[in-house]
This record gives C-alpha cells, sequence and structure tokens, in this order.
C-alpha cells in the first residue's frame, strides 16, 4: 500500500451534519477546509495506485451526497509563470509559444480569450524534447492534472450517454 496526498473541490460547504456523513462514508482519512468560499476535503490515502485512491476518494465524497468538482493541482500555469520556471524571458516564451521561435509545436493553451494558460505538465515534457529544459513534472503531477481534466469534463456532460461515450475515448 502507498500513501497518497490530494485535494478534492466540493460543489458546497457541508453542514456540520455533513461533516460526519463525509466521515461515515468513508472519509477518514480526509480534512474538509473552506478556503476563499470554496469547500475542499484534504485526503491522506493508503491504496494502491494514485488513481485507487483518488477514485476511491471520489466515490466516497459522492456517497456522501456531495459533487466532486475538481481534484486541486498547480498545473495551469500563465507564460509569465512558464518563463521564470524555465529561467527564461517572458517575450522569449511568447515568441516560442507563438511559433515565431524555436522548434515550434509548442503545447496549445487551455484557456483563451486574451488570458492563456498552459498545462504546465505539456510544457515541461516539451521543453525538455526541444529546448533541453531541465525541469522535471512528477508522475503524482501528471495523474494529478490528468484526475481534474477527467472530472472537470465529466462535470460538463449531463446524460449518461455522453459519459459513456467519454469513457470509451479515455479507454482508445
Amino acid at each position: 500500500m502507498n500513501h497518497h496526498d490530494f485535494t478534492l473541490v466540493l460543489n458546497r460547504i457541508p453542514s456540520e451534519d455533513e461533516y460526519d456523513l463525509l466521515f461515515e462514508s468513508g472519509c477518514d482519512d480526509a480534512s474538509p477546509e473552506t478556503r476563499n468560499g470554496t469547500a475542499l476535503v484534504h485526503f491522506d490515502r493508503d491504496a494502491p495506485s494514485l488513481t485507487h485512491a483518488l477514485v476511491t476518494a471520489i466515490r466516497d465524497v459522492e456517497r456522501a451526497g456531495f459533487r466532486v468538482q475538481a481534484v486541486e493541482t498547480d498545473d495551469l500555469v500563465s507564460l509569465r509563470t512558464i518563463a521564470d520556471r524555465l529561467g527564461r524571458s517572458y517575450e522569449g516564451m511568447r515568441l516560442i509559444a507563438t511559433g515565431q521561435r524555436g522548434p515550434g509545436a509548442f503545447p496549445v493553451p487551455l484557456s483563451g480569450d486574451g488570458w492563456s494558460l498552459y498545462s504546465w505538465s505539456q510544457v515541461v515534457d516539451w521543453s525538455t524534447r526541444h529546448l533541453d529544459a531541465r525541469e522535471a513534472v512528477s508522475t503524482f503531477e501528471v495523474e494529478i492534472a490528468a484526475a481534474n481534466h477527467i472530472v472537470r469534463a465529466r462535470n460538463m456532460l449531463h446524460e449518461d450517454t455522453e459519459r459513456a461515450e467519454l469513457a470509451r475515448l479515455l479507454s482508445a
């Protein structure tokens, strides 16, 4: 058994009675917190894998009557943060990201409309192959970021048929 630390973001703040429901549903290895009006549950879960720990924690939280909205991660970063982490200038990174400099194929932003955010995991993978960067992203960080994207995508889908289609896509 391995020990896994992670945080889930809930759809609402629990009432006093619902804290007991979380505990009774299997979240006895978790600590709830409210930060800036957002309900978080920090887990210290023993499980064979991080994936197993995440899936069982989400199941346990949802059995208590909550919906998991996200898995907390630091994966979304701006070009300024990327430049700082890679020891490059902002302008240099902007030129690389727009394809005006460098080898091209820079990861696409996960957001747009004037303020682009990128996946740090994807940027590190790209930069180690193309810029000889020595940054590294752990398997944990990649799995947490992927879990967050999956949970958020699941929450966007409203019908079971859409969820089934997404599951088939993910297993391909």
